[in-house]
């Protein structure tokens, strides 16, 4: 039990403990405010918010619950309860939880950010685009929001207002490479190749061991029959993931144009048959240069960078 001790005083102590990652001290001062005041219900959500951040989920969502049950409009504990709930792949339950508390705290863009989140799982995409549309209404620089707004307005079909959408987000983050990769995509399935390989090269400035932009890097030459940069940069694809970007690139129709090459079918049956990695950088020039892919020139800058 505490004495003596001013409960407001006692929660701003847990809290500051909990933001410098102490969060077992965290939860002993909380425990012991609750063993005298148990009904404190903003001492529970905090306990709850430790307890996430340690990856208890399921006891995170009873302390949230316990905060709920004595305040049943206290946004911070329906924000909680939705994140814990969200991390468990309970979306459809952490998306109640976020409406809750995006119309208990409709200025919390945290809260309409993960509702958006959970409508994208749940694959409401008209729903999700209007929850991110609210994240930058509120906060017009979360970078974040404007790239999950793009994938938004891609899957539904609107790919030039994905862009915009996207060229926000490289404007307020240029080290995003994950929207530079999305960006491209979308540049690609505009058949603007170019741009779409210049897109990918922003990528791999940001994130060189990206595969996903080497691989659609390969596939914007492929398409434009130059083998060599396909192969080039397939090769660098499945380097560092070699049975997914293998199994993908044999049924790819963007990558048909190399299937007669030599080199092309001796790194798929490498990577599928090894299940740890492609031949090594050397092993893989002998065989591109047996089927003269490669100058000695190119063979260098493209295994020696």
């Amino acid at each position: 039990m505490v004495q003596g001790v001013d409960s407001e005083d006692w929660a701003g102590y847990g809290q500051s403990l909990g933001g410098t990652t102490a969060y077992e001290q965290a939860i002993a001062r909380y425990d012991e405010l609750l063993a005298s005041q148990p009904d404190l219900y903003e001492i529970w959500a905090y306990r709850g918010l430790a307890l996430e951040h340690l990856g208890h989920l399921r006891d995170a969502c009873a302390n949230f619950e316990q905060a709920l049950k004595v305040n049943p409009e206290f946004a911070l504990a329906w924000h909680g309860q939705g994140v814990a709930l969200a991390r468990l792949h309970e979306y459809a339950t952490a998306l109640q939880c976020f409406q809750q508390a995006t119309k208990l705290a409709p200025t919390d863009a945290n809260a309409w950010y993960n509702r958006g989140n959970a409508q994208i799982h749940l694959r409401q995409f008209e729903a999700a685009l209007s929850s991110f549309g609210r994240v930058v209404e509120l906060v017009p620089h979360d970078y974040k929001a404007w790239y999950h707004r793009g994938k938004v307005l891609f899957l539904l079909g609107h790919p030039y207002a994905a862009l915009a959408s996207l060229d926000k987000t490289v404007a307020i983050k240029p080290s995003c490479f994950y929207a530079w990769n999305l960006r491209g995509t979308i540049l690609k399935k505009l058949d603007r190749l170019e741009e779409a390989i210049a897109s990918f090269d922003c990528s791999l400035q940001m994130n060189p061991n990206n595969p996903d932009a080497w691989y659609h890097k390969a596939r914007c030459y492929s398409l434009q029959a130059k083998t060599t940069e396909a192969l080039e940069y397939l090769y660098r694809a499945v380097k560092l993931k070699p049975l997914f970007y293998a199994a993908i690139a044999k049924v790819d129709p963007d990558l048909r144009a190399l299937d007669p090459d030599q080199a092309f079918q001796t790194l798929i049956a490498a990577a599928t048959a090894t299940h740890l990695a492609p031949p090594s950088p050397a092993t893989h020039v002998r065989t591109l240069k047996s089927s003269g892919f490669l100058s000695e020139k190119s063979l260098f800058a493209t295994f020696n960078e």
